[in-house]
């Protein structure tokens, strides 16, 4: 959600790993995902504003691999954790710039 709330909400709707969804706000999130990047070091190279799949697009096809391999460090020891702390910290930061929930489906 755009919008700071005070708790986590959990929903009870179905997700492919759960029976249920949890909801936070960006503005929480956002000091999270970015103390992770920072700890993995994620490279600026990593798709800033991101639209559509950029950013599955830079760690799927290759780019990060390359990266990875003339420019190794802490995000590149995992690139599926490297991923999902980008990707998350992407949707806090554009939920935020435009006042938009984020929907995974």
């Amino acid at each position: 959600m755009p919008f700071s709330l005070e708790r986590t909400i959990t929903l009870p709707v179905e997700s492919g790993y759960s029976d249920s969804t949890v909801v936070m706000g960006a503005p929480q999130a956002l000091p999270m995902t970015q103390r992770l990047a920072a700890a993995l070091e994620l490279p600026p190279e990593t798709p800033q504003m991101c639209d559509n799949l950029d950013l599955t697009t830079w760690f799927r096809d290759g780019a990060a691999k390359e990266l990875a391999t003339a420019r190794p460090g802490p995000w590149s020891d995992d690139l599926d954790t490297a991923f999902y702390v980008a990707l998350f910290l992407r949707a806090a930061q554009h939920s935020i710039r435009r006042g938009c929930p984020m929907a995974f489906s």
